[in-house]
This record gives structure tokens, sequence and C-alpha cells, in this order.
């Protein structure tokens, strides 16, 4: 039997929210209910952290390119690498380039350039609602 990290998590929570908190009091009672809330959250962005990071780096990519400015390293290609620590380096690497792009299209005064800056803010925008936990209601 393989286990579901998102399903495992999820009943950890739902273990702690109807058996412990029941059993607590003030602090404590709010304590472990945080930490079930938490551990729904981290169900969900374990279940989502690789698509999330794959679908941004094609967009920074071709933010990039649309920029003229080529991805550096190894965040050149796609990714063959599909583990989340090595899609959050390229998007890393990625982010830096196109910190970099943003600069540069600061310093000009035209209408490609205010275009592409608006693509750039687009993104980023996409980006945090990329990210939002729908469990989080805080």
């Amino acid at each position: 039997m393989k286990p579901s990290i998102p399903i495992v998590v999820q009943d950890l929570a739902e273990r702690l929210r109807s058996e412990i908190v029941p059993e607590l009091t003030g602090f404590r009672a709010n304590n472990v209910a945080m930490t079930a809330a938490m551990l729904d959250m981290l169900g969900e962005q374990w279940d989502r952290a690789a698509a999330i990071l794959f679908e941004e780096n094609n967009a920074l990519r071709a933010l990039l390119l649309q920029g003229g400015v080529p991805a550096a390293g190894s965040a050149q290609a796609a990714e063959t690498d599909l583990r989340v620590s090595a899609l959050e380096a390229v998007n890393a690497e990625l982010r830096q380039s196109l910190i970099d792009l943003q600069t540069a299209l600061e310093q000009r005064d035209d209408g490609e350039a205010h275009a592409l800056n608006e693509a750039i803010w687009a993104e980023l925008r996409r980006s945090v609602e990329r990210r939002l936990v729908a469990s989080a209601n805080f």
C-alpha cells in the first residue's frame, strides 16, 4: 500500500479536531485546532506544489523569452526533475532573471516595455492566486 500524503495529513487533522481538541480547553485546545488547520493546508499544498511550480516556471520562461532574455543555468530547459525542491530551485533562478528584466524595462519609456512590464505584473498576481490555500479561512 502506498500512503497518500494528502489523505494521511487530512486524517491526522480530522483526528486532532474530533478526538483531541474536545478533551482540551483554552490555549491548548486553540493550539491543537490551529495545528489541525495547518495540517489541512499542508495536505493541500503537498498535492499541488509541483503543478503550481511547473506552470509558473513555464510562464516565467515565456515572459523572459518575450523580453529577449534567455533563462540562465538550469532554468533554460523544460523540467526533467519534477521534485518540488528542483522545481523551486529553477523557479528561484527564473525569478532572479525576471527581476533583472523588469529592472531593465522600468528604465525604458516605450509601449513595448510598458506592455511587457504589465504582463510581468499580471503573472506575479497569478502566481499569488495559484498559491492561495482554499482551506485557510483567516
